[in-house]
């Protein structure tokens, strides 16, 4: 495989990746590409919704389904049409038999039984040539490494450090939730082009320009869960959900990266690259797939600034439109006392989180930032992306890692003269990208730099 194809096949699994991310659930989204010895593509495929096949599976899946049991047809690009070319290949029970092909995965394939078989059980079934992996699964359930039976079948097993890299940005969240059990957070916060993220009154007021709208709702759209805290759920009412309207895309800028140099593993700077590089490209496929990238909506109350009605019912029309219960509520409580906290609510108010949601009301101290991430990880959230002003920033400070991400949308057009600024707009900026009116800086939590 020479270098052109090798290129294509990164940028094949980086838009698989992309697809992906933000629709499994808590399965890793995972890209899969079988390609002749030339580097020609036979077929792709990435991991579908969460009970549905991953990228192994549907591979195979759309390999027999969509070609003749002795053809294999290449793909002269990511998103053309199929073209026929004869080979010589035979067939075993299972499929196409694929002794002169390369299986690359970005995720090594799993061993164990969950809602579908193990995926290592196709591979060896295949046998394909070569087997090329990015990452190891840090799932304690997968023997990771465990490659014996592989070579036993004659397949060459090899860790591809570039499509490690290509993988990163969506493999990140799942690899740190099987690593920690907590969540990949980004804090993200829009400011004027003083670095203020609202007016000292806290008015409701728009500080990110249009330009930007279309990226910042794909970017919600890769993320499993996406929360705000009370002083926004009081005076904005947020929805939350992820949306496209064709306003938005027919304002949508075009972005520019400004820094160059990115570290070779720096997963957030990795991610927005792939959103400034492929969400125009795939708005129609996030359009039509609008209730599969759903994102949790996680909102954390306080029980002195109660929303509104109109909240509630904002959150009420979502689950029904979705058909999904897909709200998380948490209050902030002075104890973790139930009883005496939780119950204390207004009863009408207190029914309401409970009809909109699958889980419980959980009951949070103002310092238990490392609570309130545990238990979306154990909901199976890989990625939260935290709509801030000074909430996040103050709650979450302590539990941040170096892997997460401090996202500010700063607009140059906006003034917000005497305003409240956002805590981290003096931190070193990791990369930066332009999108109209708006730079887009990526910066490291405080803690860690």
């Amino acid at each position: 495989m020479n270098v052109e194809k090798r290129k294509e096949l990164y940028s094949l699994h980086s838009l698989l990746g992309f697809l992906a991310m933000g629709k499994t659930g808590g399965n890793p989204p995972v890209s899969a590409v079988l390609t002749d010895l030339n580097g020609n593509v036979i077929e792709k495929a990435h991991t579908q919704e969460y009970g549905g096949n991953h990228a192994e599976r549907e591979l195979f899946s759309l390999l027999q389904k969509q070609h003749s049991l002795n053809q294999i047809i290449p793909k002269e690009s990511p998103l053309s049409e199929t073209n026929e070319a004869d080979t010589s290949q035979k067939n075993t029970n299972s499929g196409v038999f694929l002794s002169d092909f390369i299986l690359s995965v970005s995720l090594e394939p799993c061993t164990h039984f969950g809602k579908t078989p193990p995926c290592r059980d196709l591979v060896l079934e295949s046998k394909p040539k070569e087997l090329l992996i990015g990452w190891k699964d840090p799932n304690p359930l997968v023997m990771s490494g465990d490659w014996e039976s592989y070579q036993e079948k004659g397949i060459t097993v090899r860790l591809d450090p570039m499509l490690a890299n290509t993988s990163i940005p969506y493999l990140q969240g799942f690899i740190k939730r099987m690593q920690t059990g907590l969540p990949w957070v980004w804090i993200k916060s829009a400011t004027s082009k003083e670095g203020n993220y609202a007016d000292s009154s806290l008015k409701k007021e728009r500080v990110s320009s249009v330009e930007i709208d279309l990226y910042l709702q794909i970017l919600r759209a890769k993320f499993d869960a996406v929360a705000c805290g009370p002083n926004t759920i009081f005076i904005d009412e947020p929805s939350l959900h992820f949306r496209i309207t064709e306003e938005m895309i027919r304002l949508a800028g075009l972005p520019k990266r400004e820094t160059e140099l990115i570290p070779f593993f720096e997963a957030a700077t990795n991610l927005f690259t792939s959103l400034t590089k492929w969400a125009r490209d795939t708005t129609l496929l996030h359009q039509l797939e609008e209730g599969k990238y759903q994102p949790y909506r996680v909102f954390v109350l306080d029980p002195k600034r109660l929303p509104s009605e109109n909240f509630f019912s904002k959150q009420m029309e979502l689950n029904d439109r979705y058909g999904e219960k897909k709200c998380i509520f948490f209050v902030i409580v002075d104890t973790i006392n139930v009883e005496a906290e939780i119950f204390d609510l207004p009863f009408e108010i207190r029914n309401q989180m409970e009809t909109l949601s699958l889980h419980p009301i959980f009951p949070i101290g103002k310092n238990d930032g490392d609570l309130f991430l545990k238990t979306l990880g154990k909901f199976g959230i890989n990625s939260l992306l935290c709509e801030a002003g000074s909430f996040f920033p103050n709650f979450l400070n302590e539990n941040l890692s170096d892997e997460d991400c401090i996202l500010e949308i700063r607009n140059f057009e906006k003034s917000i003269p005497h305003g409240i600024p956002f805590v981290y707009q003096n931190e070193h900026i990791l990369s930066e990208f332009k999108i109209g009116s708006n730079s887009v800086f990526i910066r490291k939590p405080k803690r860690s730099t």
